[in-house]
């Protein structure tokens, strides 16, 4: 959809002091979500009870929306102005998946489902969308025309779920979106923010080497594969030191390695696999030559053979200024500038929230969760601080949206 926009909109205090007032009516009933979700929690592509939550908690609201989105478990709902449905479409993404870890936390809310917890916070993340949908249906009458989508989405631990949203429709006439991540390195109250890359790709390879088996006692009579594998774990580690250049991040790390069944016999072939990791596209696209080019090199000088498979992931979360400069604006307002934190540089870890800003514009922003424990550790809670915070940022980033027209020009 194209948008012509408008001139710079100025803030509406009387409007976000109602919006404060919705998400602090809203907050007991987001916290005991967070609370249900976290007790709860369900891997990807297995999401059902936690979709059936939200729907019954947007059906309540009377929010308009669609369920099994992509195949699976995914929702998308609509908050549409009561202005009608003329001006932009906004959205807004959170995820729903967990991890397979099994929790440490001692918490009334704890996981109820062995080996499974929400261990990168996306019960926080649904609680947050689900808090935003609320608050922006309460005020739907006020917001200048046009429409919020909400989607919550499936298996973003997979990297699967984003690619089936957008084919199944999702993303279809929207102008713009939006997602926050929980981050522990910042406060609760605080966000981060940055433009351009925010995230890297992320691709993974295999390879199975083949050699020569044998008595451990005769080595010679042998092409050892773990020899040949050892090396090849080795030799990667100069593809980063000695061809990529300084400015450049890229990580290549080979986290597999398996091979043998017994401590008297060498093998006949053996598996390293890893992870490829980059900030640049066009640097992405030669990664595959490289790591092949090693593996090559080494398993023909050891008189092995190889077969090799690269599989490209997630590509890299880039944000678009636009929507970026609209959360700080935004943020400054709402929190304070001193609030607003600049993220000094991306992070390597990936999102499969890639793939919806490959189709359009968007941006995700860092909310700050204070968690002493990191991302993916069986301790890390999402916590109920951050919420608040969440929710206002969300909802007043998508109506100062709208209230703009849409895109600015860069």
């Amino acid at each position: 959809m194209s948008v012509t926009p408008a001139p710079p909109e100025t803030p509406d205090p009387a409007f976000l002091n109602r919006l404060r007032a919705e998400v602090r009516a809203a907050l007991p009933q987001v916290i005991a979500l967070r609370h249900d979700l976290h007790a709860h929690p369900e891997l990807s592509g297995g999401e059902e009870r936690t979709a059936g939550v939200v729907s019954g908690l947007l059906s309540q609201a009377g929010i308009v929306h669609e369920t099994r989105i992509g195949g699976t478990h995914g929702i998308v709902a609509v908050v549409e102005s009561g202005e009608g449905a003329s001006g932009p479409t906004f959205a807004l993404r959170g995820d729903m998946d967990a991890l397979p870890i099994t929790e440490e936390n001692e918490v009334a809310y704890k996981s109820q489902n062995p080996g499974v917890m929400h261990a990168c916070g996306h019960d926080g993340h649904t609680a947050n969308l689900l808090g935003a949908a609320l608050a922006l249906q309460a005020v739907r009458q006020t917001l200048p025309p046009g429409r919020v989508k909400l989607i919550f989405q499936p298996a973003e631990e997979t990297v699967r779920g984003a690619d089936a949203m957008i084919e199944a429709g999702a993303i279809k006439e929207v102008d713009a979106i939006l997602m926050l991540h929980g981050w522990p390195h910042l406060p609760p109250g605080q966000i981060g923010v940055r433009n351009g890359p925010a995230m890297a790709s992320s691709d993974t390879f295999k390879v199975v080497i083949k050699g020569k088996g044998g008595h451990g006692a005769y080595p010679h009579d042998t092409f050892d594969p773990i020899l040949c594998g050892a090396q090849v774990v080795t030799a990667l580690q100069t593809l980063v030191s000695r061809e990529i250049p300084p400015v450049s991040p890229a990580v290549v790390s080979v986290t597999m390695f398996h091979a043998g069944t017994a401590r008297n016999i060498i093998p006949s072939t053996a598996e390293v696999c890893g992870t490829v990791r980059t900030l640049d596209p066009q640097l992405r696209k030669t990664m595959a030559e490289r790591v092949e080019r090693v593996i090559a090199g080494i398993c023909a000088a050891l008189r092995c053979g190889y077969d090799f498979a690269y599989t490209y992931g997630t590509p890299v979360t880039v944000n678009d200024a636009r929507i970026s400069n609209l959360v700080r604006v935004v943020g400054s307002e709402v929190l304070g500038s001193e609030n607003v934190i600049e993220l000094p540089e991306p992070t390597m870890g990936a999102e499969d929230f890639a793939y919806y800003v490959e189709k359009i514009p968007g941006a995700m922003f860092r909310l700050g969760t204070g968690c002493p424990f990191l991302l993916h550790t069986p301790k890390y809670d999402f916590g109920d601080a951050p919420l608040e915070t969440g929710i206002l940022l969300m909802a007043e980033t998508a109506r100062r949206f709208l209230a703009q027209g849409g895109l600015r020009p860069d």
